[in-house]
């Protein structure tokens, strides 16, 4: 979703990172399932909440979205 500020510019999003219950950061998906990091650098920054739904169907972990 594009927000439109005066003469049609757009503001990007704000994105966030996912991380579980461990302080680990969501990295991305391999074989289908999410896969998360120890690494803070690894993190897979995402825009949308249909996606933090998405990576909750494929982990028993408690997610949080962290804003930078």
């Amino acid at each position: 979703m594009e927000i439109l500020c005066g003469k049609n510019k757009t503001i990007p999003e704000p994105t966030f990172i996912v991380l579980n219950e461990m302080a680990q950061v969501f990295c991305g998906l391999k074989g289908g399932y999410p896969q998360f990091s120890d690494y803070f650098y690894d993190a897979k920054p995402l825009e949308n909440d249909e996606q933090v739904k998405m990576i909750q169907k494929g982990t028993s972990f408690k997610l949080e979205k962290c804003f930078p």
